[in-house]
């Protein structure tokens, strides 16, 4: 079992609390979002009173939920340096709002699809990027299971070669399946820079280009700390036969903080056929 690293912190350690939070969020952002079966979806990884709207435009926009049987593959970065380079968790992951059940048949088909990925525990024991996605997937979808992976190195090709892995054992497995990739956008810098160049890197993402999207990354050094998981989630997405990418929602943490001028941008994203 993986227990909370952030619980607390990043999103409060009261089941009532959160969920009535959680499910505020959902309910406030659905009212503006039409659902549609997605392949894959984009969320914030920050303290919810930051991001936690934002977050939940891409969970509202899913009408994947109703599914009796579904599992969310999370892709985060790796924050803290643990671990393997590219790791899957095949535990069962507890929150405030109970546990979640891994899958462990897709997690063991995504490590045998490829050899990017490997079983590993340890890049997840502190990290913080799958795990914020949990409640809101416990939310929105109580009876769904999931696989965590961590990325520690986020280039253009073992991104792609991880998107594959993941196609290709959804495939094998006939799994009813969502990707999330975890990530925040610019760091700390002024409002209007970040979304300068944001927008700049969300139009590569809109035209399905995750190598003009990881292209830009590396030129222009941006700071979106979860590039490599939205690369592998679209990589996964235009092999499973994605023709659409929408931006839901933009957001950053001066929204909630009053500090425009030091902020962390946050987007929602959605990727269908």
């Amino acid at each position: 079992m993986r227990f909370p690293a952030v619980s607390g912190s990043f999103y409060s350690s009261s089941s009532s609390a959160l969920k009535a939070e959680v499910r505020g969020y959902l309910e406030a952002a659905g009212q503006e979002v039409k659902k549609k079966e997605q392949l894959a979806i984009v969320c914030p990884h920050a303290g919810y009173m930051y991001s936690g709207r934002c977050a939940a435009y891409s969970f509202a926009a899913c009408s994947n939920w109703k599914e009796k049987e579904i599992t969310a593959v999370v892709i985060g970065p790796n924050h803290t340096g643990l671990g393997m380079p590219i790791s899957v968790s095949f535990e069962d992951w507890k929150t405030p709002l109970g546990e979640v059940k891994c899958d462990v048949e897709l997690a063991g088909a995504i490590v045998k699809a490829g050899k990017i990925a490997q079983r590993d525990e340890l890049a997840h024991f502190r990290e913080h990027s799958c795990e914020v996605q949990l409640p809101f997937l416990q939310e929105a979808c109580p009876h769904a299971k999931f696989v965590a992976v961590c990325m520690g190195i986020q280039d253009l090709a073992p991104a792609q070669e991880l998107g594959r892995a993941i196609f290709e054992a959804i495939k094998k497995t006939r799994k009813n399946a969502i990707v999330i990739a975890s990530s925040d956008f610019t760091h700390y810098e002024s409002a209007e820079s970040a979304k300068k160049k944001d927008m700049l890197a969300i139009e590569r993402l809109l035209k399905l280009d995750e190598a003009g999207f990881e292209s830009l990354v590396e030129e222009r050094g941006l700071s979106i700390c979860g590039h490599g998981p939205i690369a592998a989630a679209m990589h996964y997405s235009k092999l499973a036969g994605a023709k659409k990418c929408e931006l839901l929602k933009y957001t950053n943490s001066g929204e909630a903080s009053g500090d425009y001028y030091q902020v962390v941008a946050y987007a929602s994203l959605a990727i269908s056929k």
